[in-house]
Parts: C-alpha cells; structure tokens; sequence
C-alpha cells in the first residue's frame, strides 16, 4: 500500500527536477540568442585592433548618405586583389543578384541568383567592420558539397563492332546529385548554396541530409560550450538559391580554397 506522504514527497521532488531543467534550457537558450552580440563585438574588437585598417579609414563613409558608395568602393577593392592571381574567383554580388567566375579580374562566366537570405547580422554590420571584412577577398577555409567535383562515366568496352555502334548512340548517363553547398569563410562567415527548386523526394531528402550535417555537430558543440562554461560561437551566413546547373558548374570550375568576393549594403 503507497503511503501518500511518500508519494507527496516523489512528486514535489520531481516538480523540483522539471524547475531545475528548465531554468537549465532557458539559460542555455537564452546564451545561444546572445551569441550574435558576442560576434558583433568580436568583429569590432578585431577592426579597431587593426591599427593600419582603422589609420586608412575615413570617417566620413559613416554619413547615411555614403555608406552605398564607400561599400561600392570596397568592393572595386576587393575585385583589384582578385587580379594579382591566376586563380577562378567566386564573386557575389547581392545589389545586382549575380554570381560571377573571374581570372585575374576578367569575368568569364555569370549566372543570375534566384534569392538570397542575409544573416541580420551581417546586414546591420557598423560600416568600418563592414570594410575591413569585405574590402578583401575572402578565403574559403571549409566546404562542404553534395556535388560530384569531378564527375565521371564508366562504361564497359564493347566486345564487338555491333555493340561498339550501339553505345556510341546512348544517351549520358551521368547520375546528377542534388546540388547544395556550404563554404566556411573567414571570420566564421558561412555561404550556403543550394538549389532553387526541390521537385523530387531525393531533392528534399538530400536537403535534409545537408542542413542537419552542419545543424547537429552545431547544436552538439553548443551543448559543450555550455557546460564548459564557456562563450557561445557564432557564425553569421548567407543562404542563396540558384539554378541547380549553374551551381554545379560554378562549384566544379572553382579550384581548392577559392577566394570569395561579397558585396551588398
């Protein structure tokens, strides 16, 4: 027979370890929505510790009236140190919602982008760290694709001219995944890539896939963080979609570490 004083007792305890859990989460929920504060400040630091950048600076780029024009200038800044190399550069451009491929400062392919989703952050940017970020191309640390970078078919030699005529007719038959595409950036800024259009199952199960390979291992070093005591990281991005042809192409022509240029304002 259960004594109810015992059972009082059971459930005041657990009434306690449901408060306790949930003052844990909304701590732990509440370190995560500040963390864009903690960025915000840590860009800021690092371009008033930049002595050089900020002797260079002029102040009056911070007029409302200018700011368009002194982030046009950073971007014909970043487009000069895109010619002192050889290499396919990756260029952004929000204002006119175009992607270019550039060599040595000659553009050799465009695409148009479908739309675009800007981290807040990143659009209330202070001028003078908006400069210093994007007055240089940026270097792509990590990526992260479900494309195929160098695609190949593999077909068996014919045994004879008859089948030899045959396979000469055959279509490609190429299998093309999904395209979706994340660039790990400096400054923790991350580009993400993916298709406009999602039609099929595989589509919307390879998108899954995609955004819960980033999502997980996130949450999991949040989780870390947290009970290390430690600050939350932040990483600010930008999330376009475009056709799913033009992303592959684009993706396959750029070389290792590519160099990437981001204008908007």
């Amino acid at each position: 027979m259960q004594i109810p004083g015992i059972k009082i007792r059971q459930l005041a305890r657990l009434k306690i370890a449901a408060g306790f859990l949930l003052v844990i989460v909304f701590i732990f929920l509440f370190c995560v929505v500040i963390s864009p504060l903690h960025k915000r400040k840590e860009l800021a630091n690092l371009t008033k510790a930049d002595t050089i950048f900020m002797n260079t600076y002029n102040n009056l780029y911070d007029d409302p009236m200018l700011v368009p024009l002194s982030r046009q200038l950073a971007y014909k800044k970043a487009l000069m140190h895109t010619s002192e190399n050889d290499s396919i550069n990756l260029i952004v451009n929000l204002n006119d919602s175009a992607i270019h491929l550039t060599i040595n400062g000659v553009i050799i392919h465009t695409t148009r982008l479908q739309s675009f989703d800007l981290d807040p952050l990143l659009w209330n940017l202070p001028n003078n760290v908006y400069h210093k970020i994007f007055s240089h191309p940026m270097r792509v640390i990590e990526e992260y694709a479900t494309i195929v970078k160098e695609p190949t078919v593999v077909r068996q030699a014919p045994k004879n001219p008859e089948e030899a005529a045959i396979n000469a007719y055959q279509p490609d038959t190429l299998i093309q995944n999904p395209a979706f595409l994340r660039m790990e950036l400096d400054y923790d800024i991350h580009l993400v890539f993916e298709q406009d259009d999602n039609p099929s199952w595989n589509d919307k199960k390879t998108r899954i896939g995609f955004r819960m390979k980033y999502l997980i291992p996130r949450i999991i070093e949040s989780l870390k963080t947290f009970f290390s005591f430690k600050k939350q990281t932040y990483s600010p991005g930008m999330l376009i979609k475009m056709p799913v042809n033009d992303l592959r192409e684009i993706y396959r022509a750029l070389p290792a570490h590519a160099r990437v240029v981001i204008y908007y304002w």
